[in-house]
């Protein structure tokens, strides 16, 4: 059943980014705004080795590896790894992508960082999730950190509703929404080309939106220490300079470092 599971998640990704859908998380160019933000709190070295853990299209982990560090991708949709890889060729940038679960992520002391964007972490259940970072603590070196990106339950359960954009002939239909008993975010997608009349739904995700209690609680369970929240602004990209704001900011960008 959880195979089943990974396997229905790769492929909502992988509609969403034929639709071209969330343009913020498979864009290269909205990416350059969030490896700066990487840089400054992860507190990076030219030498520094990272992994980006649900790479899917490499953007994250090319932009790194092109201001010179060592980078590793995994992700478990081969269609997401395809692209990055398509990407990294064009662009002759080393990157080691890898075809991996998350939940098999089995290494010690090997990384000096370690991101998890994009709507890669709370897929799974909660015992799940809390596995996914007690393999990150252990495959971090001491000092190392952790970037978590994750959707805010604070905005989404304040802002819930359908909401619609227009790309050129494409018309997108979105209903957010949050189911208080499990903590998740519930979200549904439609696509409806304007000249065909042709309409696609993309497979429905739920995601876990863990409160900042919660993730500190994990996070400490497993030597993760040193807690900063941050926001983002107007145009989604995490910044130093604001503060999280539970009314204003859709996702957390959450750091931790392994004592």
């Amino acid at each position: 059943m959880q195979e089943e599971k990974r396997k229905w998640w790769a492929e909502a990704y992988d509609q969403m980014q034929k639709v071209g859908y969330d343009y913020h998380y498979i864009d290269f160019e909205s990416a350059i705004g969030e490896v700066d933000f990487m840089e400054e709190v992860l507190d990076l070295s030219s030498e520094d080795k990272i992994l980006d853990l649900g790479c899917g299209n490499g953007r994250h982990s090319i932009l790194l590896a092109e201001s010179g560090y060592e980078v590793v991708g995994i992700d478990y949709s081969t269609k997401m790894l395809e692209l990055a890889k398509e990407e990294a060729k064009q662009r002759a940038i080393k990157v080691e992508f890898q075809h991996q679960d998350m939940l098999k992520l089995d290494q010690k002391e090997e990384y000096n960082a370690i991101i998890i964007m994009d709507g890669s972490f709370g897929i799974f259940s909660d015992q799940e999730n809390e596995e996914v970072i007690g393999r990150v603590s252990k495959a971090l070196k001491r000092g190392g950190r952790l970037l978590l990106q994750t959707h805010s339950p604070y905005y989404i359960a304040m802002n819930q509703g359908v909401s619609y954009e227009i790309d050129e002939d494409k018309r997108f239909i979105r209903e957010t929404s949050f189911d208080v008993y499990k903590g998740a975010v519930v979200d549904k997608i439609i696509c409806i080309n304007e000249v065909t009349g042709e309409e696609q739904r993309i497979p429905t995700r739920y995601y876990r939106a863990y409160t900042v209690p919660e993730l500190k609680s994990i996070f400490e369970k497993y030597g993760l220490k040193e807690i900063d929240i941050f926001g983002h602004n107007q145009e989604f990209c995490p910044t130093t300079s604001k503060s999280f704001n539970l009314e204003e900011d859709m996702v957390m960008y959450i750091t931790a470092k392994k004592k």
